[in-house]
């Protein structure tokens, strides 16, 4: 497969071809000339490349728009660059009353080639007004099309597309795409294909060609494509046939190349980063009634973010923002597509719902972590029709498990609960999750804890307020074992105490076998790590992601596999070494709720950009609580990292099947005397290694380490 380049190089790439093919082409913006080179790195080298014509503007958004309309009235080609795209208001005058209606209000049609480029889309966490989504607010500005960023579009055809048309332009780039990289080749991954559809390409689907029955498609522009297409993928593993569409051009909106999928479509639902109420879903929904009411199975579904102010803390900001749980939500509350069908439209379409399921609503959903609080088994299981409730089924959690443990009930029988709020811990074999409630109601636990449970398998049931009195005080609970102790809450109870949530009880699990079954012996060197800062920084400028030391220790311990293979070796049961054949390094992740390890299991393949990437991209899926089996098998090599501030030294445990942990601590400065008596600062860290002495001695542990520093050192 093609090595794809990152969104961030994609455009940058085409706007150098736009520079060198049109000498009439300028780009104005804040801080866009090099060194610095934009914000978000887009315009690197343009200023170096086209001095003249690039230029870094005051702080004005409003004057660099004017300017533009200005040099395009003389027949020129301006790229304006918005920092944030928030600030996109501030241009508002010239964009409605300059440069759109340029276009027509002179007597003759005017050319005016301005493309207005902004920074879009949160998820960085900068808060209120550098991380809005502000499409919707110039749909129906006449001669003003509107275009977004995707991965599955080249940005040179998007910027080809806009200019053509000979008319303003603004297009909007979602920051998180810049350090990710594009699809190609027409795949999005092992499953999913792509294609593109319509006039210029217009459209890309993402699809599975496997896949059978009618689909639901999903509508998602740019940033909001990704979380789509995994919404799709956990919707496949429910039953659901997905299909996700995503435009490059938003506005006017465009159906073309669409028509022979709504035909086969069981339902439609767009999905948008920006709050709801004028949004641009609703002026799709509006053409696809418009245009294509014969095909539409029912209304088409719109899903936005929260209409609340961006916070920046990442957990709050994660609850605002529109995420992969909500498209998943809305796709699974359309009701199951039929078997068969009669004419469209006709009673015959009517979905068939599966016996004692309710309709649209999946049983339970992977949630964040809370505290437990364990139960005795349930009464028997109401009989009668109203008492059937919401079933809370097991979703497939691993492809390797063919059944769980109910670890635990985390709320009490017959306790009232709200939708989204855990009710039970379910342990696969290797990590704990936690099923949230999809509706309000009051628990019935069907399964005692302790028990297995198959995947898609209900466990209990929500049931209507109404339909249920409070139940009595199960036998054996804490309430009838200890009543002198309890103090009733509610319909709840709260015992001395607290126990340890289900994921610290799996550390100290971990924690326990390791100081039980591994002599572990201890080193620590002091390294000098200013060259790699300095590397780490250059790394960053020239791929856009986020690199620090973290990736590139992780490089070097990769890269080392090959000179130290006992360090990344095994003990079995038996007393046999098993050797790795590829460097699995682990990584400590601590985000509030738990230590967890997921694996990079292909670093020594990756360069600094794509590690950074990677490690990223695991530490957003554990403070999402979306860390799976697969994200934690494998590992072979640990870095710990223990880098809180005044931080010099630390001792990290051993996993059990791994023989060595690098503590990465925090970074300090310290003044040192050159070979020649000369004063420097330098910047260094503590490196120490755990090993298990089974496996490595100390005289391996030295000289690894010592190569370890070498590498960073150069």
């Amino acid at each position: 497969m093609t090595r794809a380049e990152r969104v961030s190089r994609n455009l940058n790439r085409a706007l150098h071809a736009l520079f060198a093919a049109d000498e009439r082409a300028w780009l104005l913006g804040e801080d866009v000339a090099d060194p610095y080179g934009g914000a978000f790195k887009v315009a690197q080298g343009l200023s170096t490349a086209y001095p003249d014509r690039v230029l870094s503007t005051p702080l004005s958004e409003n004057g660099i728009t004017g300017v533009a309309g200005g040099l395009a009235l003389c027949g020129d080609t301006v790229i304006v660059e918005i920092m944030f795209g928030d600030f996109a208001g501030l241009a508002f005058d010239p964009i409605l009353n300059l440069i759109t209606k340029s276009v027509a209000m002179y007597g003759e049609r005017t050319p005016m080639r301005v493309v207005i480029r902004c920074p879009v889309g949160g998820g960085r966490g900068y808060g209120a007004t550098h991380s809005q989504s502000p499409q919707k607010h110039f749909i129906g500005i006449p001669h003003l099309a509107l275009y977004e960023l995707s991965p599955l579009h080249d940005a040179a055809d998007v910027l080809a597309a806009a200019l053509r048309r000979d008319e303003p332009a603004m297009l909007f780039e979602d920051k998180i795409l810049y350090t990710q990289r594009r699809y190609v080749d027409g795949r999005v991954d092992d499953r999913l294909a792509f294609e593109s559809r319509g006039a210029d390409g217009n459209w890309a689907r993402v699809h599975d060609p496997d896949a059978t029955g009618a689909p639901t498609l999903v509508i998602a522009p740019g940033g909001v494509a990704n979380r789509a297409i995994a919404a799709a993928t956990r919707a496949a593993e429910r039953g659901r046939t997905v299909e996700v569409l995503v435009p490059a051009r938003l506005y006017p909106v465009d159906v073309d190349g669409l028509r022979d999928l709504l035909d086969g479509a069981h339902g439609v639902i767009v999905a948008e980063e920006s709050t709801a109420g004028g949004t641009w879903g609703s002026e799709v929904a509006a053409r696809l009634h418009a245009e294509a009411w014969p095909l539409l199975r029912g209304p088409v579904e719109l899903v936005s973010s929260a209409d609340r102010v961006i916070p920046s803390a990442p957990h709050l900001e994660q609850a605002v923002l529109l995420g992969t749980d909500a498209i998943l939500d809305r796709i699974m509350r359309l009701p199951a597509a039929p078997v068969a069908t009669g004419d469209r439209g006709g009673p015959t379409d009517a979905p068939a719902t599966p016996a004692g399921v309710s309709p649209g609503v999946p049983g339970a959903v992977p949630v964040p972590r809370t505290d437990p609080s364990p139960v005795d088994p349930p009464p028997s299981a109401p009989t009668t029709a109203a008492q059937a409730g919401v079933p809370v089924d097991v979703p497939r959690l691993n492809p390797n498990d063919d059944s769980y443990v109910l670890l635990e009930w985390l709320v009490a029988d017959g306790a009232t609960v709200e939708a989204g709020e855990p009710v039970a811990a379910v342990e696969t074999s290797k990590a704990i999750e936690e099923l949230a409630a999809t509706r309000a109601g009051v628990l019935r636990q069907d399964v005692a804890a302790g028990a297995d449970c198959a995947p898609g398998a209900p466990i209990g049931r929500i049931l209507p307020e109404s339909a249920v009195p409070a139940p009595p005080e199960p036998l054996g609970s804490p309430a009838a074992a200890y009543p002198e102790q309890v103090e009733a809450v509610g319909t709840r109870t709260a015992t001395p105490g607290r126990p340890l949530p289900p994921a610290q009880r799996r550390i100290a699990d971990v924690v326990s076998t390791s100081h039980r079954e591994i002599p572990v012996a201890f080193t620590a060197v002091r390294v000098d790590v200013t060259a790699a800062l300095a590397h780490a920084r250059r790394a960053a400028d020239e791929t856009g992601a986020t690199v620090g030391l973290t990736e590139v220790v992780i490089a070097a311990v990769a890269a080392l596999h090959e000179r130290f293979g006992a360090l990344y070796a095994r003990l079995t049961g038996d007393g046999l070494v098993v050797d790795a054949e590829a460097p699995s390094i682990g990584l400590t992740v601590d985000v509030g709720t738990g230590l967890f390890l997921p694996v990079i299991r292909d670093a020594a393949g990756l360069d600094l950009g794509d590690l950074a990437d990677a490690v990223v991209a695991l530490r957003m899926k554990a403070l999402r609580g979306r860390l799976r089996e697969e994200d934690m098998a494998g590992m072979n090599f640990l870095v710990a990292l223990n880098d809180t501030p005044g931080v010099t030294v630390s001792r990290p445990i051993i996993p059990p099947g791994v023989t060595c942990a690098l503590s990465v601590p925090d970074v300090h400065r310290e003044v040192v005397l050159d070979g020649d008596g000369g004063v420097r600062e330098r910047a260094v860290a503590d490196l120490g290694l755990a090993y298990d002495h089974r496996l490595v001695n100390g005289a391996q542990a030295g000289a690894y380490l010592a190569a370890l520093g070498e590498v960073l050192q150069r």
